[in-house]
């Protein structure tokens, strides 16, 4: 197995203080390799997304290590963390999050003018990505003009702007009817086995795993192993 890219040592996160704290996360073992497609499955409450958010560095745990590349992240400033998110972390989220008013290419080159790219080289970056995802023709359409898997694809070349090594994807399939949904997938899974980045999935949707190198599942904040499924 490869060197680990996250590695999460004993993560626990409490909200709140004293009667009222709640823990949403206990002892976390996690561990991220490059081209591994790993699926969290888990009841709604289970603190999947608090452990998205501590792995892609959105928030600190209250215990335990969190370990990015081999360097920890105990004690960084907001700005540090900020730019490891930047140079480290591609995010899909649920409901697309697109700019309405800007056209799909110019979705993805915001990203990329946020990783320092220059201006010259935005539109063929981005119009690279969106090829690479099978809908280069739809680079000058605005996102009222695309189904929910064309978004979908262009939130994920987003995501890959600037060729991050870990993509979080929060219920990307959510919004999709089950074809499309399960084309989102195969798309993310084939990127992650083929651009070596590690790709971890946060779904209620039990389709997912098929797509999965290994499914994890998390309930009442403690995370529990399957064994891979050699997807």
């Amino acid at each position: 197995m490869s060197t680990a890219l996250l590695q999460l040592e004993q993560v626990g996160l409490t909200y709140g203080h004293g009667a009222t704290a709640v823990e949403a996360l206990r002892g976390v073992d996690l561990q991220l390799h490059p081209h591994q497609v790993s699926l969290l499955l888990g009841p709604s409450g289970s603190g999947k997304s608090t452990l998205l958010q501590v792995m892609g560095c959105l928030l600190r745990p209250s215990r335990g290590r969190v370990v990015l590349r081999g360097q920890s992240l105990e004690g960084m400033s907001l700005e540090q963390l900020t730019a490891l998110r930047l140079r480290d972390f591609g995010f899909v989220f649920q409901h697309y999050n697109l700019f309405p008013t800007l056209r799909a290419w110019e979705n993805i080159a915001i990203a990329l003018d946020l990783k320092g790219v220059a201006k010259a080289a935005m539109r063929s970056q981005a119009v690279h990505l969106l090829e690479l995802l099978e809908i280069g023709e739809l680079a000058d359409r605005f996102p009222a003009e695309l189904s929910g898997g064309q978004k979908q694809r262009v939130a994920i070349a987003r995501a890959l702007a600037g060729d991050p090594r870990i993509l979080l994807a929060d219920e990307p399939t959510a919004a999709l009817d089950g074809k499309t949904g399960q084309t989102v997938v195969r798309v993310m899974q084939r990127l992650a086995h083929e651009q070596g980045c590690a790709l971890f999935i946060v779904s209620h949707d039990p389709r997912v795993e098929a797509f999965a190198d290994r499914v994890l599942h998390l309930e009442d904040g403690r995370l529990h192993h399957r064994e891979e499924t050699h997807a």
